[in-house]
């Protein structure tokens, strides 16, 4: 067997280092050790008394609360807080422009996944579970919790929420119709053994070797939920359940329990709590919502972990989320200095934000926007539009449409030609990445574009100049969207006017982000745009999602996906380059990780991708603008080589639990 602490590590040069251990110089990130036992074999030192936040030392008094060391795992996790250990108090806050969904800069500050990614952002270690080992042959996984590990609401964490997980919910065919994710394996679980209230065991059929990785990568894949609270919407421990639901509006106790079970799933979901108080593992606790939308959190007291002093973190007392109408109204609450951090701005924005640091309070700093690509465009090779399917597919089509964008005025004019105008592909760090990629069609060049159309067939034009089908109706593209970034779309009506240019009709209209995606999963959309975010450990734990059917957005060959799925049960089968593309996936997938082999097959499969043109990007790695409060502090410096990416899930990577208010600053 072998333990997850600092393995799983990738034979790659990074561009940033790893930090393992206590340094004089300049830290990119904090860290954590895995428990005590961890924290003292690195450094030699001990902790041997804790702190609690004076918020928590009133109740422990009034006889609301256990003491400290009472509500601390036996074995919590040790934090080395990027500059200084915190000050208790203090409210962070940030914003969303959606009720239920996203608003990273409220979510990922009380996010806590099962494993993380550590700071050298290749090796997986532990998080909420305090190890987990792995057989030679990875069929095998042993999960070990911390002793003593509380949920928020006082009750013990143990196998048992695991067991209700994977029986209860996972096997329950009504609330699981199709066992997915990383816990299927060929659409069964794997066996399960409970072998104390601290330690579980899985063992699958065949190899899991991505297994890690996925439970380190996104918080939906913990495996447990709260046994205690979501007994009481189960239909197997509630015979009135049907009544319970009846009752609070619900169509019967499946549609109750999915609902209550909604912010305990995937990163995204995490701002949908309805329930005061409800259980979590996660560093804050949600207590109420106003009539406006804004949303009240406050630190959960029984986190699980502490700084290198031995206090109880997180240093800050509550969270707000404060929900706006729109981006620009997002802005300029950011710009007023009216949240304590704010990571969802523009570049575009960036002079406005410097010009006012003094009058709202702040500083800006900046992070490496790493991922494949900012605003990746998808044609839709099954559409319902069965003329433009053709087309589509053609790869002369792809190849014009791309060699028609202008990267470097969309780089000048969006990111101040700080950004680097590329095709969507590996960033140069990834293992896979190889030289040619990011210009595949990436240079400006319209006669090309003109010359690629014509001899498709595409040389007739309407009374407008507009291209002609084969069928003799007019090449119309609805360029249909929603952005939840400023600069996307600028990039969408810049590339709009591209492909007029070159005679394909193209309308770019932006709508609501719900029915955006209600359109785009149901395969009713004819083309999509959305970041790529393609880095070498997301990829694998998404399971090559950005670069296969259905590309990241959904919006792209979903009726292959669906047939390449079901073993061509459902969707429509797919061209025979699409099943090679598909094979070489799973390939790499089954591969042991980090090997020659899975380093050969990753290669094989990326180069299939990216040659393919299935879809056409813009603009690569470009800088994030990040806005602090001036007095918070243990945030990232200004001069960060930080790198900001949804596969570490923004700001996690930097631990907000270690942020902390300065006194009079």
């Amino acid at each position: 067997m072998k333990r997850i602490l600092f393995t799983l590590l990738l034979a790659a040069t990074l561009l940033l280092p790893s930090v393992g251990s206590f340094a004089d110089e300049m830290l990119v990130y904090p860290f954590q050790y895995a428990d005590l036992d961890a924290y003292t074999a690195a450094t030699g030192n001990s902790i041997d008394m804790w702190g609690e936040a004076p918020m928590l030392a009133d109740r422990v008094a009034a006889g609301e609360l256990p003491p400290v060391e009472e509500r601390l795992p036996a074995q919590p996790v040790v934090v080395q807080p990027l500059e200084a250990i915190g000050e208790y108090g203090g409210e962070l806050a940030g914003p969303s422009t959606n009720p239920v969904c996203c608003g990273w800069d409220v979510l990922e500050m009380r996010l806590q996944k099962l494993l993380t990614i550590d700071t050298d952002l290749t090796s997986i270690i532990p998080n909420i579970a305090q190890s987990m080992d792995i057989s030679e042959d990875q069929t095998t996984f042993t999960i070990n919790l911390r002793e003593g590990h509380k949920w928020s609401d006082g009750e013990p964490f143990t196998t048992e929420d695991f067991r209700f997980y994977f029986e209860d919910v996972l096997g329950n065919s009504d609330l699981t119709p199709n066992i997915g994710g990383p816990w299927g394996q060929d659409g069964a679980l794997p066996q399960i053994e409970i072998l104390s209230e601290t330690s579980i065991r899985l063992t699958y059929a065949e190899a899991r070797p991505t297994l890690a990785i996925a439970l380190g990568s996104e918080v939906g894949n913990r495996g447990f939920r709260p046994a205690h609270y979501f007994m009481q919407f189960h239909i197997d421990y509630n015979e009135n359940a049907n009544a319970l639901a009846a009752e609070n509006g619900f169509e019967d106790w499946v549609q109750m329990f999915n609902a209550k079970m909604s912010p305990y799933n995937f990163t995204w979901n995490l701002g949908s709590e309805s329930d005061p108080y409800s259980p979590t593992l996660n560093t804050f606790v949600f207590v109420s919502e106003d009539a406006f939308g804004n949303k009240l959190y406050e630190r959960n007291p029984y986190f699980f972990k502490v700084d290198t002093a031995g206090n109880q973190l997180p240093y800050t007392d509550t969270l707000r989320r404060i929900l706006v109408e729109d981006l620009q109204v997002q802005d300029l609450k950011g710009i007023a200095g009216e949240y304590s951090h704010y990571g969802w701005g523009t570049l575009l924005s960036f002079p406005t934000y410097r010009e006012n640091e003094e009058t709202g309070g702040y500083r800006t700093a900046l992070a490496e926007y790493s991922r494949g690509n900012e605003y990746s465009i998808m044609f839709n090779f099954t559409t319902e539009n069965l003329p433009l399917r053709e087309i589509y597919w053609d790869k002369r089509f792809r190849q014009a449409m791309s060699v028609a964008i202008n990267r470097d005025e969309i780089n000048e004019l969006v990111y101040f030609g700080l950004a680097n105008a590329q095709q969507t592909a590996p960033v140069p760090s990834s293992l896979f990445f190889e030289d040619w990629m990011p210009g595949h069609y990436a240079q400006f060049d319209p006669d090309l574009a003109n010359q690629l159309l014509d001899e498709m067939g595409l040389d007739q034009r309407d009374a407008d100049g507009f291209r002609l089908r084969p069928d003799g109706e007019t090449l119309f593209i609805n360029f249909q969207v929603s952005v939840p970034e400023d600069a996307w779309q600028k990039i969408g009506e810049l590339v709009t006017s591209y492909w007029n240019a070159v005679g394909v009709k193209t309308s770019y209209k932006l709508i609501e982000i719900g029915l955006y995606r209600e359109a785009r999963n149901g395969n009713k959309v004819d083309m999509a745009a959305w970041g790529a975010d393609i880095l070498d450990i997301g990829e694998i734990s998404n399971s090559l999602a950005n670069l296969r059917p259905h590309w990241g957005a959904r919006a792209s060959g979903h009726l292959w996906r669906q047939w390449l799925q079901s073993d061509g049960e459902n969707g429509e089968e797919p061209p025979q380059e699409i099943k090679d593309l598909w094979a070489a996936g799973e390939a790499f997938l089954e591969a042991t990780y980090g090997s020659d082999e899975w380093i050969a097959l990753g290669k094989e499969f990326y180069n299939m991708s990216m040659e393919g043109l299935y879809q056409i990007g813009t603009i690569q790695r470009p800088p994030q603008p990040l806005l602090f409060k001036t007095n918070l502090k243990n945030t990232p410096p200004n001069d960060t080589t930080g790198q900001w990416s949804w596969t570490y899930r923004q700001w996690v990577l930097f631990l907000p639990e270690q942020w902390y208010f300065e006194a009079g600053g």
